[in-house]
């Protein structure tokens, strides 16, 4: 009868175990897999941002590619590209697709630059003026040498319409109550957008069809050829 008891008892403690395995082991669902992924802020169509050994970095999903069967892509992980949260952030202020921001010296020296201060006369990294930070911008990205100050650099440049702005082209605004005269300069970027030493924020990135630049804008010019 002992003997019988410990074999009954055996096998109800081995069933026990079995179903203990079998109800705690961990189980993933597509659901929950595609709520965790969701949870993922996207600051760009197909771009987030992932921590990685510490620091976050971008990631940035490949474009679908028709395959030689004329389906399918290249989703496989190695395709995967991986932005800098710098690029990002710049592809961002400029409106632009992070591909298209392939000029590493322009977003190296807009980088550096961004955020530093307004200072009248000021023309370093504790504080600049606008026509000096276009002074540095155009020698520095284009090794053109352009006058000192706002009014000279619109004297001196070429006269091009708005709508034929590029990359490196100088902005001209009036910025003085009534006065009509020149007193503020940028460099033109791309998509509207223009960087300049603003008296109010520093050196940032701007867009043309703002009211207070829209309504103070002169004109254009340009020196690179």
């Amino acid at each position: 009868m002992r003997s019988l008891l410990y074999l009954v008892a055996i096998i109800v403690i081995g069933s026990s175990c079995s179903t203990i395995k079998s109800t705690s082991a961990p189980t993933t669902s597509p659901t929950s897999h595609a709520e965790k992924k969701a949870s993922s802020p996207a600051f760009l169509e197909n771009i987030t941002i992932k921590p990685v050994n510490g620091k976050e970095t971008v990631e940035a999903a490949p474009l679908k590619k028709e395959s030689s069967t004329g389906s399918g892509s290249t989703g496989d992980k190695a395709s995967i590209e991986y932005v800098s949260p710098t690029l990002l952030k710049y592809a961002i202020l400029m409106n632009a697709p992070v591909e298209e921001l392939n000029n590493e010296k322009l977003i190296t020296f807009i980088d550096e630059w961004y955020g530093t201060k307004y200072r009248l006369g000021g023309d370093d990294k504790n504080g600049v003026d606008c026509s000096a930070f276009v002074q540095s911008f155009m020698l520095s990205l284009y090794g053109l040498a352009v006058p000192r100050t706002s009014r000279e650099q619109y004297t001196e440049s070429r006269r091009i319409k708005k709508a034929n702005l590029s990359e490196g082209d100088l902005v001209f605004f009036h910025t003085r109550g009534k006065s009509k005269s020149v007193s503020h300069v940028g460099v033109y970027l791309r998509n509207n957008k223009f960087i300049h030493a603003s008296s109010s924020g520093g050196v940032m990135i701007s867009d043309l069809d703002e009211e207070y630049f829209r309504q103070r804008y002169v004109a254009s010019g340009r020196y690179k050829e």
